[in-house]
């Protein structure tokens, strides 16, 4: 997508055939390049041939020049494809499509255009992805890896976890009503959650939830001091809505046990992972009432509880906590 953008950059809005655009990123020799590999590869049953990188990446920049089109980036008219004026305005040279302001624009687009009222499985834009991102970040055991979709299986004497068994026990056996409804669409969720800062990778297949990225991104304009940790998960929850509380958190009751309220697993790792990289301290607790519990484990054994979240808004170097 970035070097579609380039492309239409260099071209200064000038129309160009769509064939020719798609050329220029997927040349045919490509193909020979391509090796079909890596931790992705037949990890699913269920892989679709389009999605093998043998294609020379054409199936890839087409597919690609399709979400542009989507998140209207990129016009069609015809087989004449250009840059859309909006995405003129963000980027004014071919370098300015780095790979950060992509994903921080991209993040801002999905996030405005999800619609909580669409509902799982009949969704052609940005819904099914965030549906399923609500469930990755509300599933419990926020430090278990989901590693795969379909069944568990037992490696090792570990038992991975399944995706596909998240949303069969929240949703049922139907898989039309699923937002990721097969191993192709599970690994682009692992791919597009990723780059957009919304979930973690865990290893070579895993995926955790952990928003604090596109948090660390979001919330810069919050000025440093000491806030109620009720009014910092609601600042949290207007800058990602996906987290608790938020507009596109759909579906999703908080546990209250007593007069506060237990934070859902994504949002317990993405405030601790803030913490391990400097951006806030998690106080503690200042009174016997309020605040809010951060739960790891559904027993409550890793339970931390917090009232006071000290923003310090300082960029440091990325740890794990």
């Amino acid at each position: 997508m970035r070097f579609l953008l380039r492309a239409l950059l260099a071209l200064r809005e000038a129309e160009i055939d769509r064939d020719e655009l798609v050329g220029l990123v997927a040349p045919p020799g490509l193909r020979e390049a391509m090796e079909f590999g890596g931790p992705d590869a037949a990890d699913d049953a269920g892989d679709e041939p389009d999605d093998d990188p043998r294609t020379g990446g054409t199936v890839i920049a087409e597919r690609s020049l399709d979400a542009l089109q989507m998140f209207g980036l990129v016009k069609q008219h015809g087989r004449r494809v250009a840059l859309d004026h909006a995405a003129a305005r963000r980027w004014k040279n071919p370098a300015d499509v780095s790979p950060r302001s992509l994903s921080d624009v991209l993040l801002e687009l999905v996030l405005e255009m999800a619609d909580p009222e669409v509902p799982i499985g009949e969704s052609a834009g940005v819904a099914d992805f965030v549906h399923a991102l609500v469930y990755l970040h509300t599933a419990g055991h926020p430090l278990r890896p989901f590693d795969r979709f379909e069944s568990a299986v037992t490696t090792k004497g570990l038992a991975r976890r399944s995706f596909a068994s998240l949303q069969l026990e929240a949703l049922g056996p139907d898989r039309d009503g699923w937002p990721v409804t097969n191993g192709v669409r599970w690994q682009s969720f692992r791919r597009w959650s990723s780059y957009l800062g919304l979930a973690r990778p865990a290893g070579a297949t895993g995926l955790i939830p952990d928003a604090s990225t596109a948090l660390a991104r979001r919330l810069p304009a919050l000025a440093p001091g000491d806030y109620d940790v009720r009014e910092f998960v609601a600042r949290c929850a207007a800058a990602v809505p996906i987290l608790d509380g938020g507009a596109l958190q759909f579906d999703y009751d908080p546990q209250v046990e007593g007069e506060h309220a237990v934070l859902s697993g994504g949002l317990s790792v993405s405030l601790l992972q803030l913490e391990a990289d400097g951006l806030l301290t998690l106080d503690t607790p200042r009174s016997d009432t309020g605040g809010r519990t951060l739960r790891l484990r559904p027993d409550g054994t890793a339970d931390r509880r917090v009232t006071t979240v000290v923003w310090e808004r300082t960029p440091v170097r990325r740890s794990n906590w």
